[in-house]
């Protein structure tokens, strides 16, 4: 599947990634995982023919997408909002140029964007006819002790006059190494995907495009509770697809998230938490693949 860059303006924000040329039928939209970037994707397309459009779409802060405003931050939510629209944008575009009308998509998150689309099915369900997984299983949560703490952490940061600079690598490569350390280790080819979209040129070297302050402290999480409601809530049918080696390798100790869900199918592939992009990621797109046929 061969992929080319986009930016859409919504009533929201201006997201960018990649997407396909196919116009016609139900879209899947891709959604990546914290400080990743639609090219986390790229992988997955060069071995996938896909008969329906394709969307890998940044999150805001995310890659060549829009950031927020100074004043505002990135909540878990406000991401769960700007993909909504973003998923209005495309309907729309599509039903005014095709002549087959389509209501419905089909969502694919890894990680954050998991956890994105998994709270888009529940709280949008006319809109989703599947939910795909990838290593991603609802977000962290909090105990009610904890809440007063977090918020107050959060608070000083954000109220802190003097932002923290951005680190400069004096190279594409020292960015790479760097990113194959963070959250979710990757392979060296992983991490230079990532690095040719996510990284831009300043004076001394490279720097991250996305915005710094989604390295800021969540204010509120959710309580367990809580996740319990919005999961249960998702009507479509849903697939986890896990890395052997990722952070929900261990079915019974995510059995409880799992017993959420309506109607729920688990795989597992080869690799880790990024296994889409550097495990067994031609596994992962027959998977795929055969669940977007269903």
């Amino acid at each position: 599947m061969e992929l080319i860059p986009f930016k859409i303006q919504t009533n929201k924000l201006s997201l960018a990634g990649f997407k396909n040329q196919i116009t016609e039928g139900e879209p899947v939209i891709a959604i990546h995982g914290w400080l990743d970037n639609a090219a986390s994707f790229i992988p997955l397309a060069e071995l996938w023919s896909l008969d329906r459009p394709f969307y890998a779409v940044e999150m805001p802060g995310h890659g060549w997408s829009e950031h927020r405003p100074d004043s505002a931050s990135y909540h878990l939510v406000d991401n769960v909002v700007d993909v909504a629209a973003f998923i209005e944008t495309v309907l729309e575009s599509i039903n005014t140029n095709s002549e087959t009308k389509v209501s419905t998509v089909t969502l694919l998150g890894h990680s954050l964007g998991g956890i994105v689309s998994a709270f888009l099915a529940a709280s949008m369900p006319e809109k989703v006819s599947k939910l795909i997984l990838l290593d991603s299983l609802g977000p962290l949560t909090d105990e009610i002790e904890n809440v007063l703490p977090q918020l107050r952490k959060a608070v000083a940061k954000a109220a802190q006059v003097k932002q923290s600079k951005m680190t400069v690598y004096p190279s594409k490569e020292m960015a790479a190494r760097v990113r194959m350390m963070g959250v979710g280790k990757v392979s060296k080819d992983a991490a230079m995907m990532l690095v040719e979209r996510g990284a831009k040129e300043v004076e001394g070297g490279f720097i991250w495009r996305s915005d710094p302050k989604l390295l800021a402290p969540s204010m509120v999480r959710f309580t367990e509770n809580q996740v319990q409601a919005i999961l249960q809530g998702i009507e479509c049918p849903s697939y986890l697809i896990c890395g052997k080696k990722g952070y929900f390798s261990n079915a019974k100790q995510t059995s409880s998230r799992v017993s959420y869900f309506r109607n729920v199918k688990r795989y597992e592939v080869e690799g880790g938490h990024h296994f889409h992009m550097d495990g067994d990621v031609r596994k992962t797109m027959e998977l795929i693949d055969e669940i977007v046929k269903q």
